[in-house]
């Protein structure tokens, strides 16, 4: 009788310390909430410094992440060619990753600097060249102007009492805001300079920590492992290795991909921009490449500027870039882009478009190039779980046996076939019901 008093008394006090927790927790949840949203402009501003603070780390573990492939091949070469060159096999590896760090560092500077070197001497020729040609043409304009306006009298009396106008408007502008603005444009450029050399410094600490990651990244890994058995229980723990690994298999092969899709882009484009004679092949063909990395609005994106900096020098070439941009675009929408991303990311077109949109909306031009492959991603899991509970109750989890193509009396097993239909899916009547719409 005691032994029962006592258990009680210890399952009350167990469940007023469990509900003592519980208030505790929502009350300093409320707290923390209500000072968030209070000092939310104190909150963003040391999350933005936090984060000028770790662009370094960022920076370095992207160089890494597409660095990785280089430095394993080369490593595994290296080490397969010096085996048993000395007596410890662990030197072997040392050496096969002193040299892969080497070579990975080069191929990256050479790359950078390649499109620095390719795109700089354009560019410069660019804006010198626009530079230059506008006297030349505002006269031309002006000309056209006056040879327009010289049948209307009326006309050219107005827009000369404007051009007076803009005139003192400028003056005064200029001299109630031009002249004080003087100091605050010396002040930004200097700020500028002490960015640039901010920048040097980060991109030089990025490699830093790109060479310690590429030579630490299976150690990195290993203790990842063991945080997470030891924290979590063993489904969930499998959970989350399995989840990393279609992170890697798909973020890998879709940026992978997207930078060689864009590399042959780029040249097809120089290719093609060169045989047309058109200018500025060189800066044009980066710029369409570099921009082709964005999934499915990336061309455009690229043709834009491109588009209207020829439409300035030459109006012809304008067009047959537009023309040429047409063309490349489907041929990389519908050949080249599928042969080299293969199912990478296994979304239809619309799931595509509306992940680089949102993304984009949400997180910009990262956004809009992570985008496809997070949404993959979750994707991916959702599907999963849909699948999973059909396969519990026993219903049919082939997409297709839920399409209905009766209102164009077509019959699915003349398109498809009918392996895909020799099983009696127990849910064909919840298909058939759904899709009748």
């Amino acid at each position: 009788m005691k032994e029962t008093n006592r258990n009680s008394k210890l399952s009350m006090k167990n469940q007023y310390v469990k509900q003592g927790l519980m208030f505790f927790t929502v009350g300093a949840a409320l707290i923390l909430a209500y000072y968030v949203v209070n000092n939310f402009s104190v909150i963003a501003g040391g999350l933005a410094r936090m984060n000028d603070i770790l662009m370094p780390f960022y920076i370095g573990l992207v160089m890494a992440y597409l660095l990785c492939p280089i430095y394993n091949g080369v490593t595994r070469l290296i080490y397969r060619l010096n085996k048993g060159r000395f007596k410890k096999p662990i030197n072997d590896l040392r050496l096969a990753r002193v040299i892969a760090t080497i070579i990975s560092l080069a191929v990256l500077v050479l790359v950078v600097g390649g499109c620095i070197m390719m795109i700089l001497p354009d560019l410069w020729e660019s804006i010198t060249g626009l530079v230059m040609g506008l006297p030349e043409t505002m006269s031309r304009f002006i000309q056209w102007l006056r040879n327009n306006l010289e049948s209307n009298p009326e006309a050219m009396t107005f827009l000369e009492g404007k051009i007076d106008g803009l005139t003192d408007t400028v003056l005064l502008w200029a001299q109630e805001k031009l002249v004080p603005g003087a100091e605050a444009i010396i002040n930004n450029v200097s700020v500028g300079v002490i960015g640039t050399v901010s920048t040097v410094i980060d991109i030089f600490v990025a490699l830093i920590i790109c060479v310690y990651v590429l030579n630490s990244k299976e150690k990195f890994i290993a203790q990842t492992k063991k945080l997470v058995l030891a924290v979590f229980k063993p489904d969930m723990a499998k959970e989350l290795f399995e989840l990393g690994t279609l992170s890697n298999e798909t973020f890998g092969g879709f940026i992978n991909g997207k930078i060689i899709d864009s590399i042959i882009i780029g040249i097809i484009c120089f290719a093609a921009m060169s045989a047309m004679g058109l200018p500025l092949a060189m800066l044009i063909s980066v710029i369409v490449g570099l921009t082709n990395i964005i999934p499915f609005f990336g061309p455009f994106i690229g043709a834009v500027p491109s588009a209207v900096i020829l439409l300035i020098i030459e109006p012809v070439s304008a067009l047959k870039f537009v023309i040429m941009v047409l063309i490349l675009q489907q041929i990389d929408g519908n050949i080249i882009g599928p042969k080299i991303l293969g199912k990478t990311t296994k979304l239809a077109s619309f799931w595509v478009m509306f992940a680089i949109i949102v993304s984009g909306g949400l997180f910009g031009f990262v956004g809009m190039v992570l985008g496809v492959p997070v949404f993959a991603i979750i994707y991916t899991y959702i599907s999963r779980a849909v699948n999973r509970k059909l396969e519990k109750r026993e219903i049919e989890t082939d997409t297709l046996h839920y399409e209905d193509f009766s209102k164009y009396d077509i019959n699915k097993e003349d398109l498809f076939g009918k392996e895909r239909f020799n099983k009696e899916a127990e849910g064909a009547s919840v298909g058939d019901t759904i899709s009748h719409t």
